[in-house]
């Protein structure tokens, strides 16, 4: 029996059984095998240790001298006699029934194991087909069993996306290969619609044959955000209380001054309108008599013309947002524009947000605008189509045409945005749709190569869990914590990974599986950015110079 690998050995249950291999057909780490039940039942397990043992040199007995004449006292084929290969295998449930077995039948159904595996009784490897038929039937493909590299591993989009997902590994494990995949396939293969949020600009180049990507380039609008928001933007501490109140104020003024003199004002503008408005705040203090009081005019969130007193200490707040504005134009001026980054994403398409070149605050000052709306306008859209809206369906389908169709957030470093133990304006709206955006068909992808420092309780919500390898312990506990699915022995095989294998587990893939993923550039032949560059390399394939005089760069 080709397919034979070894025989029941020692104790078993329901859950893990032991088995001495045919050392000319010996199964590898990872791989399937199938033995039967009590009840004659077809059991499918996975092969998690095989170990050498030589009963003539077993552990502890013995010193080095008496290993070594053991080794040169008997022939070699004494001492392979006395060799064993022990395998231990977990089971993961009942693979055919007696009735399927009987009828030639089978449609895989994970049926737990409830009755303990017989000693004597034969293992096999599991049979292709069978393993096809439970791994192969989703609607993307994400690679190859790292057992079976004849055996792609294909994922249930609609689990993946309704229930999330996330992507955990070190830097240099696949991460990016793996959304790149990920994206391609679930484009070609079902028109779904994606946002990326790219903080690195690695995915800004990604494409592959007749892809549907639309690259954009992140902007933001001051006058759309919310106050809050703003704040963020500038890099206003949450503790700056006053700094806040009087951006407020300066908010809420801007704003109902250009309504009442049906002015538009949006990007640079709108900035340049509030650094306006602090300024005559601040003139206004400086130019009062003395003993004498200076109060300003402003206008609160309702349109109502109101007064406040200005004192010495709320000078510094107002020159400290005066310089905070300044330093936005500056430094981040090319993000400050006109329009609305929602009216952007095309449906169909993978739409790359380009986050590269903002500081952190921006980045999670734009990403708490981009999930607000996202949710906001889809919940919107949701209700009017039940309520025969005909006004707001109509608005959305101009403004926000991707917005009417299910869509999947991925939100790559979403530690960033997500952080463990502190909360951030893009951390609430991604709890939210965490926890709600199933019901208005909103995916979330969670992307990190520092998983202890997201969010938990974001993470908890991914039901599908992509993880490559993960080399420190505190990650992969962390990992495990915030997961059911993840028990000790798929830790262990996380820690085994090379680069681009991963452990699939969770609710898009009919079992935990071992899987190589797709090489995107080799499978794909497409194409992103990331990856590290070639430091030898480039430095090697330099142009010679000249000897030059370190005198003639003096002063630079």
């Amino acid at each position: 029996m080709e397919d034979k690998v070894g025989i029941v050995y020692g104790e078993s249950s329901t859950d893990y059984f032991t088995f001495i291999v045919d050392p000319k057909n010996m199964p590898n780490f990872g791989e399937f095998v199938v033995v039967k039940n009590r009840n004659g039942e077809e059991v499918l397990a996975v092969v998690k240790s095989v170990k050498n043992i030589n009963w003539l040199m077993s552990a502890g007995r013995g010193s080095y001298d008496y290993i070594e004449k053991t080794v040169t006292i008997f022939s070699k084929g004494v001492l392979d006699k006395s060799e064993s290969i022990i395998a231990s295998a977990k089971v993961l449930g009942v693979l055919k029934t007696k009735e399927d077995i009987e009828s030639g039948d089978f449609e895989f159904r994970q049926i737990p194991n409830r009755v303990p595996i017989k000693p004597g009784e034969v293992v096999k490897l599991a049979d292709n087909d069978d393993l096809k038929k439970i791994f192969s039937n989703g609607h993307i493909r994400i690679g190859r069993l790292l057992a079976r590299a004849d055996v792609e591993v294909g994922l249930d989009v609609d689990r993946l996306v309704s229930r999330h997902f996330a992507v955990l590994a070190v830097t240099g494990a696949g991460k990016s290969n793996t959304i790149a995949v990920l994206t391609k396939e679930i484009i070609d293969k079902t028109r779904g619609t994606i946002v990326i949020l790219d903080p690195h600009g690695e995915y800004s180049s990604l494409t592959w044959k007749n892809a549907r990507v639309n690259p954009i380039k992140a902007t933001i609008d001051p006058s759309k955000i919310t106050i809050s928001e703003f704040a963020t933007l500038l890099g206003i501490a949450e503790n700056a209380s006053l700094q806040r109140r009087f951006l407020s104020l300066a908010y809420h003024t801007v704003k109902w001054e250009a309504k009442n003199q049906a002015k538009v004002l949006g990007g640079l503008s709108f900035v340049e309108a509030l650094e306006d408005q602090i300024e005559e705040w601040i003139r206004t203090y400086e130019n009062k008599s003395k003993g004498e009081e200076a109060f300003i005019d402003y206008y609160d969130s309702q349109g109502r013309v109101l007064q406040r007193k200005i004192q010495a200490r709320d000078l510094d707040s107002l020159i400290r947002i005066k310089d905070y504005l300044q330093e936005l134009k500056a430094n981040f001026g090319e993000f400050i524009k006109l329009g609305n980054v929602l009216s952007e994403i095309v449906p169909g398409m993978a739409n790359i947000i380009d986050l590269s070149g903002m500081e952190e605050d921006q980045m999670i000052a734009l990403a708490s605008y981009l999930l607000r709306g996202v949710l906001k306008y889809r919940v919107q859209y949701m209700k009017a189509l039940r309520t025969n809206d005909a006004a707001t369906l109509k608005m959305i389908r101009e403004k926000f045409p991707a917005l009417t169709k299910p869509l999947l957030l991925v939100i790559e470093e979403a530690h960033i945005f997500a952080p463990r133990g502190e909360k951030t304006q893009a951390s609430h709206w991604l709890g939210k749709i965490a926890r709600e955006g199933r019901k208005f068909g909103i995916g979330l992808g969670i992307v990190s190569q520092r998983p202890k420092k997201l969010d938990d309780d974001i993470l908890s919500q991914t039901n599908t869990k992509i993880i490559l390898r993960l080399v420190e312990p505190h990650d992969q506990k962390y990992v495990q914590q915030a997961s059911e699915q993840i028990s000790e022995d798929l830790l262990m095989d996380i820690a085994s990974l090379g680069i681009g294998e991963a452990v699939i587990v969770g609710y898009a893939i009919s079992l935990p599986a071992m899987v190589k993923i797709y090489s995107f550039k080799d499978e794909f032949k497409g194409y992103y950015g990331g990856g590290d560059i070639d430091i030898v390399k480039e430095w090697s394939e330099g142009e010679e110079r000249e000897d030059f005089d370190l005198a003639d760069f003096a002063g630079e």
